[in-house]
């Protein structure tokens, strides 16, 4: 309180020094550390904004909140060329759980269309009520696989890691309890990723993360991939499905298909072993066109 008087026996300058005193360091040296830390910190998000193709007094703006650069970056938009995400058209959000990535998108960018696909059944409902007012945002009910038809889909405790694999018990430990488990299974409507953007000119941006089953669905698609200009997805680098594919084996089929590898996150890992991280493939033509720093 204004006025109010120090403890008895304890001389100012002497509780103002014991109250700068934090971990050994004194609140005026963890200021001076933590000012320029945040300034630092703000500058890069804004950097990161201006990258992607934000113009600068908007970025100035959205760098100051933490959270939302957070949201960008959880959902590996910052891997991306601003050539990218300045032109979106349509873009395909496969295995789009709860829609966190096409609401992270949408935050930020503009693409003209957004195919969200899910065939849990606990996710589904959800999905359309959350995107159901949007009439640029189409969800599709089903699995994507490497053909047309049903499948019986593997359900988790957590809706996540539901696949149309079966689930390796080895890996369970390197989750967190109570989530591997396989609560039961239930028939889906499968459909390939040429079927699903048949009628698309072109597909900015395929985000694939279906737990396992890439292989089938990039390995069996022509047309659709040829008019895709990048693809966002999840590699692993520990078997968690029984006849999933890992990164080699993704990564040689990417470049066959005439891809290359232009980004990598940070990878997952828990406890001593690494598990997964996200790969960004952009088509060749595009990327022998790229600038170091994102820009053609």
């Amino acid at each position: 309180m204004p006025g109010s008087k120090p403890a008895m026996g304890v001389q100012p300058d002497s509780l103002y020094l014991g109250l700068l005193n934090f971990s050994g360091m004194s609140l005026r040296e963890a200021i001076k550390q933590a000012i320029p830390h945040g300034i630092a910190e703000y500058s890069v998000r804004r950097h990161d904004y201006i990258r992607l193709g934000i113009n600068p007094y908007e970025a100035s703006w959205v760098a100051l909140s933490v959270r939302r650069h957070q949201t960008l970056c959880d959902a590996r938009l910052n891997l991306f060329p601003s050539t990218i995400l300045s032109a979106l058209r349509t873009c395909v959000d496969a295995g789009a759980n709860t829609g966190n990535w096409t609401r992270a998108l949408l935050d930020r960018f503009s693409p003209q269309h957004i195919i969200a696909v899910e065939c849990e059944p606990r996710l589904v409902a959800p999905l359309k009520a959350r995107f159901g007012a949007l009439p640029y945002v189409e969800v599709v009910d089903a699995a994507l696989a490497d053909g047309e038809g049903t499948a019986t889909f593997h359900q988790l405790r957590h809706p996540a890691g539901s696949s149309l694999l079966k689930p390796r018990p080895e890996v369970v430990g390197e989750f967190a309890a109570n989530s591997w488990d396989v609560i039961g299974t239930v028939e889906v409507r499968k459909m390939s990723y040429d079927q699903l953007v048949a009628n698309e000119d072109e597909i900015s941006i395929l985000k694939i993360d279906i737990q396992g089953a890439e292989m089938g669905v990039l390995g069996s698609s022509r047309e659709g991939l040829s008019k895709t200009k990048c693809v966002l997805m999840e590699v692993t680098f520990t078997s968690h499905y029984e006849n999933d594919a890992g990164f080699p084996e993704l990564h040689q089929l990417m470049t066959s298909k005439g891809f290359g590898l232009y980004r990598l996150s940070p990878p997952y890992h828990r406890g001593a072993r690494i598990l997964y991280a996200d790969a960004l493939y952009i088509q060749e033509s595009i990327l022998r066109g790229l600038h170091p720093d994102g820009e053609t």
